[in-house]
């Protein structure tokens, strides 16, 4: 990209110096000497540089230099001499300009991004009057180091203030789209430089792999046949290339289809790398089945090592654990001390419940000082007891499943049918009047709950607000109407749940800050139309398999607990989210013992607008990326994770990034009671999100519905009122930031099934009617004590039409400490929906490649 400046820029840097300026520049820089000087010889301009006594002298000194090393293409030396010549501020404005021109010249035919980014930088960033040539030079050295969003806007000025842009620009502009994923912008760059250049070859190439990739079948075919006449894709060779190509701009499913289809009817031969290429396209779009069969093939030719260990990570993406187990042992065959393969083996042998073929295999993998730690935990794991009984169980699970007998494993893990108590509300449910998700339409008896109007739409966001910022607080100027303190608290004992109580009594000072309520959630329409078609078609087929169900919540007249907690599990919220958040544990004192940030990138695929995934047919409910760091910029821990809708097909995928590490590895479905990272013990895996782990450790009964306080519309955490450190005090955080409203709730009770083990031996779930979030937990242990209470303070995101949890407060009665996470006070407001954002990015190649260290 940058040699292709160079090419343009060179003869403008040669021809500019000795450096002509209007003869006004002249004019205004002439000087009247007092005397004649003697005459002197030819002296070098570096060795007078010392001597000179003012600032006009070294500049023009300077200047003179950087012609010199100009004219002998010592380009960087030049842009030093002539960056020096303008700090001096000593010539006239004309010239200064000219100089500002010249040096962006210079430093793009220098090719190195780095010089270009360190010499413009500071002058041509948020400046307007930049020359479009110093926005084209410093949007291209960010193109050439992939800092994309940064080159966009530069790049974008640059071409539309030019009458003429030149190629080279609208080259790094297209490389740039192509980057972000922006296929409709690229295309259309693309047909520019045709226009401007149409025997370039790797034109035609990359407007038949943008079109192909926008699902332009026409315009990709005109081009291939235009592009074939030119004799762009006459032989096997260039038809590689442009497979190659689609792939690389995030098409390889067409790449893969288009080089299978030329191998088979011999426009390219079948070699072992045509087959290598043909299996890297199949692994690149996620199309496992297509994947192994490509691979097995390459290996047919001779055999590989990596390719074969690719095949073994396939059949455990698979869950063919036997077929992996095989893969991995040749491939330790071939290379004994491959310690990752080694681990990857022990993980499979788990799946199949062989225990002592995968302790045999972690106690070879701890041996690898990289592995030592992670394989030391499997180890005692192993060793515990618990690990093959779960092994098995899951075992029975999948092969229960292939033979469809999943019927009285559902029945038990379902629980009975719902028994509804609370009387008159209730029976408002089963007579009818519901809104489009299933909560009751009309208010409370005695109108303290006002009746559903649907809530915060885009015609009603307050006018403050604009797209991008931090949420604006529509109920700003609302007041308590009651503050609920130990004092109080029997007067409103009838809305407090059991876990409200245990805080108030046990921690000094905990009040509750009661605000009339606001049903304030909204879904897009699409939402709740598919809500509707889904009471027809929706159904398990077991705790933690759902079928039949469409983009909507599946159940909106739920029959019992796994129902209802579904709902809250596959709730909208939004297309895609990008977050960054701060987690907290604060000692009763109020002393902060661990602060950490969380970046979370989530692809929703069951609940996308866009592009809605038929679960029946793929099974995929979200890819979920995460890493935590103790700064805004680092990656200290990272985990993927691909959330299925059918653990019966084929469970939850997890992987994990360790410190300093630069492989990823794939590890047992995480979830139950395993500590959640920075939680300081407080917290489990599967209280992430309220809940989010397995349904089959308890027996869930639907009790039915109740009027109770809860968190709700918690604008002030998000829109700047406080600092996270106002935020965070001892007991529990700030209450003047708290807001709590009577909402109506549905309560799923969850009990420990017999035969199961869990920290947590009942569990106590309240979900708010409009939104079907979980907003209160009660946590008891094992002996029946009320041991962890959590608060999802419930967030109306009106911008994307959605709701969640923000922040999640997690009280421990038992030690008086607190956690606390997705506290979004002082970082960037999340962004939904975001552009670009593909199922390829959560690939564990993708993700190695980028954040591995």
């Amino acid at each position: 990209m940058l040699k292709a400046f160079r090419g343009t820029l060179l003869p403008v840097v040669l021809l500019m110096l000795p450096l002509a300026l209007p003869a006004q520049q002249y004019r205004s820089e002439t000087r009247v000497l007092d005397e004649v000087p003697e005459e002197r010889g030819k002296v070098d301009p570096e060795s007078l540089l010392d001597q000179a006594d003012s600032s006009y002298e070294r500049a023009l000194l300077l200047r003179e230099l950087a012609g010199r090393a100009a004219r002998q293409e010592r380009y960087e030396q030049a842009a030093d001499f002539l960056g020096r010549a303008l700090q001096e501020g000593a010539l006239s404005r004309p010239a200064q300009r000219a100089m500002e021109e010249q040096l962006s010249q210079l430093l793009v035919a220098s090719g190195d991004p780095a010089a270009i980014i360190r010499g413009l930088e500071d002058k041509v960033r948020g400046n307007r009057d930049a020359a479009p040539a110093q926005q084209a030079a410093l949007g291209s050295a960010y193109a050439a180091r992939e800092r994309f969003r940064d080159a966009l806007p530069l790049l974008e000025q640059a071409v539309r203030r030019s009458r003429e842009p030149q190629e080279s620009w609208l080259r790094a502009l297209l490389a740039t789209q192509i980057g972000l994923d922006r296929s409709n912008d690229a295309r259309r760059t693309v047909d520019r430089l045709l226009v401007r250049n149409p025997r370039e070859a790797q034109y035609w190439r990359q407007a038949v792999a943008l079109h192909r990739k926008a699902g332009d079948d026409k315009q990709a075919q005109a081009a291939l046949e235009v592009a074939a006449r030119l004799g762009f894709v006459a032989d096997a060779a260039q038809r590689r290339h442009l497979a190659g190509l689609t792939a690389r701009i995030g098409a390889p499913y067409y790449a893969a289809t288009q080089l299978e289809d030329w191998m088979e009817s011999g426009a390219v031969p079948r070699t072992r790398e045509t087959l290598r290429e043909l299996a890297g396209y199949w692994l690149a779009s996620r199309e496992d089945g297509a994947a192994v069969e490509a691979v097995r093939a390459f290996l047919a030719t001779g055999g590989d090592v990596e390719m074969r260990r690719q095949l073994g990570q396939l059949h455990m993406d698979r869950e063919e654990y036997g077929q992996a187990i095989d893969a991995f042992e040749r491939v330790l065959a071939a290379v004994p001390d491959e310690v990752d393969t080694r681990m990857s083996l022990a993980v499979a042998r788990y799946q199949t419940a062989d225990i002592e073929g995968a302790l045999a295999a972690f106690k070879k993998a701890a041996q690898s000082d990289r592995h030592a730690a992670l394989a030391a935990d499997w180890i005692e794991y192993l060793e515990s007891g618990r690990a093959r009984d779960q092994a098995m169980s899951a075992a029975r699970e999948r092969a229960a499943s292939r033979g469809d007998t999943e019927t009285e494993l559902a029945r038990a893990v379902l629980g009975d049918p719902m028994s509804l108590e609370g009387g008159e509300e209730t029976d408002a449910h089963s007579r009818g009047g519901l809104t489009p998700v299933g909560a009751n339409a009309g208010p409370s008896a005695d109108g303290v709950i006002p009746p559903w109007n649907g809530g915060i739409t885009p015609d009603r966001w307050p006018e403050s607000f604009a797209e991008g910022d931090r949420l604006v607080d529509p109920f700003a100027s609302d007041e308590p109407v009651a503050t609920v303190t130990a004092g109080n608290m029997a007067e409103h004992s009838k809305y407090l749940s059991d876990g409200h109580k245990a805080l108030l009594r046990s921690r000094e000072g905990f009040r509750m800050p009661v605000y009339p309520t606001r049903r304030s959630v909204s879904y897009p329409k699409r939402i709740y139309e598919a809500t509707r078609a889904n009471s027809d078609r929706a159904r398990l087929i077991g705790s933690d398999s759902l079928e039949g169900a469409r983009l909507g919540f599946p159940f909106r007249e739920p029959e019992n607990g796994v129902e209802a907690m579904w709902n809250h599990r596959v709730r909208y919220r939004g297309d895609s989210v990008m977050a960054r958040t701060e987690q907290a544990v604060v000692a009763p004192s109020g002393d902060v013992e661990r602060r950490l940030y969380q970046t979370e990138r989530v692809y929703f695929r069951y609940g996308n607008l866009d592009d809605p995934v038929d679960i029946d047919r793929q099974n995929i409910l979200l890819y979920y990326l995460s890493w935590f760091s103790r700064d805004r910029s680092g990656v200290d821990f990272l985990t993927l994770v691909h959330e299925t809708a059918n653990a019966a097909d084929r469970g939850r995928a997890v992987w994990v990034l360790p410190p300093r590490s630069n492989r990823l590895f794939r590890v047992p479905p995480v979830g139950y009671d395993q500590p959640f990272p920075g939680s300081g013990g407080l917290y489990f895996v599967d209280m992430l999100d309220m809940y989010n782990g397995a349904f089959d450790r308890y027996d869930w009964k639907l009790i039915g519905k109740r009027e109770m306080y809860i968190p709700y519309n918690g604008f002030k955490w998000v829109d700047g009122s406080y600092e996270v450190d106002e935020l965070l005090q001892g007991g529990q955080p700030n209450p003047d930031a708290m807001r709590f409203e009577r909402h109506r709730v549905w309560i799923v009770e969850a009990t420990e099934r017999a035969g199961k083990s869990h920290a947590f031996g009942k569990r106590v779930f309240y979900i708010d009617e409009d939104s079907w979030n979980v907003a209160l937990v009660e946590n008891y242990d094992n002996q029946g004590n009320l041991w962890r209470v959590q608060e999802g303070h419930i967030l109306p995101l009106y911008n994307a039409q959605a709701a969640n949890a923000s922040p999640v407060v997690t009280y421990d009665l038992k030690d008086g400490r607190y956690f606390i996470n997705r506290i979004a006070a002082e970082t960037d407001p999340p962004q939904y929906d975001v552009p670009g954002i593909r199922a390829g990015d959560y690939l564990p190649s993708s993700v190695r490649s980028r954040y591995a260290r």
